[in-house]
């Protein structure tokens, strides 16, 4: 084995599954991406072991993007209780590197590497660069997720969020699809996530089932009661971009990805998308909100692409 550091193992851990693959300065090689689906802790650091012995060069660094908050050098998944540590990995697999990531800080590392094919506009606003303002991009997974992004002096700057996890507008959300706040729905990722997706359809037509089931129902069956889930869900995310671009004066645009979101592409439409971000507003904040473009990410494993492209400017402002 040699030493040459031209494989980066790149990883996003899921709330179901684990995705794989090895990057370079030369991208990503997307046949080779592995999906894996694990049941428990042990189980991930044996895929780690047999990811890390796959390559004749020996591995060296790694970067994982984890569904959870970032508390120092170590993220507890939301939906698994797990805790993966930085330090841990880097003493376990003798690791030169080992940096982990919030999935969503993650996601918006992958902007830079976005080209306009990558990007469907869901409401034109003024032109954009990655030089040009924050930007928010946000969406839903097994929770809901959300990261600022700017650029100053050619570093990037992230702060991952929380906001699935709060409490104040969830009554809003929840009197677009006709419901009353009560117990089921506390937090704002208890309405607009993949398991809100199950909690709203089973309080309005009595039937627990899956997002995965509701989109097929809507793409294969024609479901009606379907199609009006999602074209609320899809008015729920026009508000709540709104919202944070407000919040975060988000004049390079609003994003909005994630695997679930892309499965609806079909049901975006621009004139209603856009009414409902502008909202009944005053009209100084009309004019504001008229200038924020809005594009659905159609592109797939952002995480591993921002994995990858953190790695890339940490390395390069470490030889600095």
């Amino acid at each position: 084995m040699q030493y040459g550091g031209k494989n980066i193992l790149l990883i996003d851990l899921g709330g179901t599954n684990l995705r794989a693959a090895f990057g370079s300065r030369d991208g990503i090689d997307l046949d080779a991406i592995q999906k894996i689906k694990l049941d428990r802790l042990d189980h991930f650091y044996e895929i780690l072991e047999q990811l890390i012995a796959s390559k004749d060069e020996v591995i060296e660094d790694v970067v994982i993007s984890v569904a959870g908050p970032k508390n120092g050098d170590s993220i507890t998944m939301t939906n698994r209780n797990w805790v993966i540590s930085a330090d841990d990995l880097k003493a376990r697999f003798n690791l030169h590197n080992c940096y982990l990531l919030n999935d969503w800080e993650a996601i918006a590392h992958s902007l830079s590497s976005l080209e306009d094919q990558d990007l469907k506009i869901l409401k034109h606003g003024e032109y954009v660069t990655l030089d040009q303002g924050p930007k928010i991009i946000l969406g839903p997974g097994t929770g809901l997720g959300a990261a600022l992004y700017s650029k100053s002096n050619n570093y990037e700057y992230i702060n991952a969020t929380e906001i699935g996890n709060t409490q104040s507008s969830v009554s809003h959300y929840l009197e677009v699809f006709g419901i009353k706040q009560n117990s089921d729905f506390t937090i704002l990722e208890d309405v607009l996530s993949g398991s809100g997706l199950s909690k709203l359809y089973n309080h309005l037509y009595g039937e627990y089932i899956t997002a995965e089931e509701i989109l097929r129902r809507l793409n294969e069956d024609h479901d009606i009661r379907s199609l009006e889930l999602i074209n609320n869900y899809i008015k729920c995310f026009a508000i709540l971009s709104s919202e944070m671009a407000l919040t975060y004066n988000c004049t390079g645009g609003v994003f909005i990805a994630g695997a679930m979101i892309r499965s609806m592409n079909d049901y975006f439409k621009d004139e209603l998308f856009s009414n409902e971000f502008l909202g009944q507003r005053k009209t100084i904040h009309k004019d504001f909100l008229e200038k924020i473009p809005v594009f659905l990410v159609q592109k797939e494993f952002t995480p591993l692409y921002g994995n990858l492209n953190y790695f890339l400017n940490k390395s390069s402002s470490n030889k600095e």
